[in-house]
């Protein structure tokens, strides 16, 4: 499978601004990157304050994007489906897909963070079992006409959707998500398993033993960081441990091969919490000497 690249649009964080959002997906699409990608959270604690407290909302900055943007794919990663009614984002994002010429990709995840639930009145406890039921009656919606739909938490009569994704397949769903159960369900339900900064070791773990269907998407999403140290492991509030690909151009491009010798083919790049001008001057690094050797 060809190797792809896109870019984190940095709709979080410190250096947060409608100009960043801008000119950082305007200048993706000019360097020819594959696609940029949008980060999702919408009311976390003040315990998680940083960095996704301060955050544009998914679906409107990629509504944003698009109309930015001509070519270049444009990705949730992840939108937290469960905290969410299903419906609405099906809705949304088959108008993003229409109206954007059919370049959306749907990320999609069960969620971590149980206090953020619990601030937007949803429950935490049943995630799993309803984020699985959404995506079954996603794909139904998206088939378009009329849906009729009977599940445990959803139940449709004789509802229209239309229109439907301009993608004759649908919109592709990449399940987020690091742990095992995150990468069966993927495979049971979805066209992609859609990782953050897992560690190769875990990364091995999680893939032994899989039968990967030849156009299933191993994808990741990685932090890029050409001034730090190579390797670098950080642990999450949650204290999962992260991989930041560090170093050199020479080493950032090891490591993102140890990553492509596992099967992994798309790479979404975070390039940190910057300015607009010091995040465009990584891309530019990393267009021009590390995307070269893959693709």
């Amino acid at each position: 499978m060809k190797t792809s690249f896109g870019v984190c649009i940095p709709n979080f964080g410190n250096n947060l601004s409608p100009k960043a959002v801008s000119a950082i997906a305007t200048q993706a699409e000019e360097m020819e990157y594959d696609s940029v990608w949008i980060t999702d959270h919408l009311l976390l604690p003040s315990s998680q304050r940083y960095p996704y407290g301060k955050i544009f909302e998914t679906l409107a900055t990629m509504a944003y994007v698009a109309a930015l943007t001509e070519r270049v794919k444009i990705g949730s990663s992840v939108i937290v489906l469960t905290m969410r009614e299903t419906v609405q984002v099906a809705k949304s994002l088959a108008t993003i897909d229409v109206l954007s010429g059919g370049r959306v990709i749907a990320g999609l995840g069960a969620g971590w963070c149980e206090e953020e639930f619990q601030n937007v009145g949803m429950n935490f406890q049943n995630r799993g079992k309803r984020f699985d039921e959404s995506i079954l009656l996603m794909k139904k919606l998206w088939n378009g006409g009329e849906i009729s739909f009977q599940g445990r938490y959803y139940k449709i009569v004789s509802g229209v959707f239309e229109p439907k994704p301009v993608q004759l397949s649908g919109i592709p769903i990449w399940v987020g998500g690091n742990s095992e159960r995150a990468l069966q369900r993927a495979l049971n339900l979805a066209e992609g398993w859609h990782f953050t900064g897992i560690p190769l070791n875990l990364l091995d773990q999680r893939l032994a033993g899989k039968n990967i269907p030849q156009n299933f998407v191993l994808s990741g999403r990685v932090t890029v960081d050409f001034t730090g140290k190579s390797p670098k492991i950080v642990k999450t509030r949650a204290g999962e441990e992260r991989s930041i690909i560090s170093g050199d151009v020479e080493e950032v491009v090891e490591q993102i091969g140890e990553y492509l010798e596992r099967g992994i083919s798309y790479f979404a790049v975070y390039f940190g919490d910057k300015t607009a001008d010091k995040y465009i001057k990584d891309m530019e690094l990393f267009e021009e000497e590390v995307i070269p050797g893959y693709v």
